[in-house]
């Protein structure tokens, strides 16, 4: 697993742990050590960097895998730099293709993105990759380099384009985790107008649909979107939050400029993972608000 110390690599992890699966994790030095303590206990730390060749090559040579999820990626409003996110999302994925290539895995699983579509609602697998973002681009590049090499050598990949994961293990700076944390202390929330609309969905959903590929016999080269279908403002997910809290903080709406890059709207068409993988949606937004609260308030406490 790459990319393992993030909230989809966390989460996969205690799920793959649970099942009893031999775990090899590929991480960087510089990742965060308390997440690198919890993973070394399901599984065991090789540490190298996802835009050295050598160091991927190794790992897999270590690992020996059956299944690899790539989930390694730069963060999606935190980087601005188009270099950081080519190297790690593109030559990063092209590292794994190459390390892969002569393989006998049964299945790569990729992380792409909606961000890939550019903006739009219930967006569908067959809607022109329009990128409107640099990450976006980065994942379209990626998606694309996937699919070149099930076509080319046949690596039995496929790729789970993700609408907007959240859940425990998140990063604080990302607006659930954010909007909770500044609850819990006190703080009012400054924010954009928030009209900008996203597709929310539970972790624990997310790793259900990366099993779900990673085990059925779907064509190689498949992407499918994961996402509830519902494209939801921003503005009225911190107001959920907050109301679920007692509504201790203020959000001042407006306090903050909307990006320049902003999408404005992002949902997905999840239907092909429903027919083709038995996939859908079990956490609703509000549970899922309700475990993360739950999950925030314990971690930070």
């Amino acid at each position: 697993m790459t990319g393992a110390t993030g909230l989809i690599g966390m989460n996969l992890a205690r799920r793959l742990s649970a099942e009893g699966e031999t775990i090899f994790y590929f991480c960087r030095p510089a990742a965060n050590p308390r997440r690198i303590a919890l993973l070394k206990k399901t599984g065991q730390i090789l540490t190298g960097d996802i835009t050295d060749a050598s160091a991927v090559r190794a790992a897999v040579e270590k690992a020996a895998p059956d299944l690899v999820f790539h989930l390694a990626s730069t963060a999606f409003n935190t980087v601005q730099d188009a270099e950081e996110h080519y190297q790690v999302i593109v030559h990063g994925t092209l590292n794994v293709l190459e390390a892969l290539r002569t393989s006998t895995i049964k299945r790569l699983v990729v992380t792409g993105s909606i961000a890939e579509y550019g903006s739009g609602s219930l967006l569908r697998e067959d809607h022109p990759l329009l990128p409107a973002t640099l990450l976006g681009a980065a994942k379209a590049n990626a998606s694309i380099l996937v699919q070149t090499f099930t076509r080319l050598y046949g690596l039995p990949a496929a790729i789970v384009r993700l609408c907007s994961p959240y859940g425990p293990w998140e990063d604080p700076r990302r607006l659930i985790p954010h909007t909770i944390l500044s609850a819990l202390g006190g703080r009012d929330i400054a924010m954009t107008e928030g009209s900008q609309q996203r597709d929310f969905i539970y972790i624990d959903d997310v790793v259900e649909a990366l099993l779900l590929v990673a085990k059925r016999n779907v064509p190689s080269g498949s992407a499918f979107n994961i996402g509830s279908g519902e494209g939801i403002p921003v503005r009225d997910v911190v107001a959920r939050i907050l109301e679920i809290m007692g509504n201790p903080v203020r959000a001042l709406m407006g306090a903050v400029p909307t990006r320049s890059d902003e999408i404005m709207e992002m949902s997905a068409d999840s239907s092909s993972a429903g027919s083709q993988l038995g996939w859908k949606p079990a956490i609703s937004l509000d549970q899922g608000l309700r475990l993360s609260l739950d999950w925030f308030a314990k971690e930070y406490a």
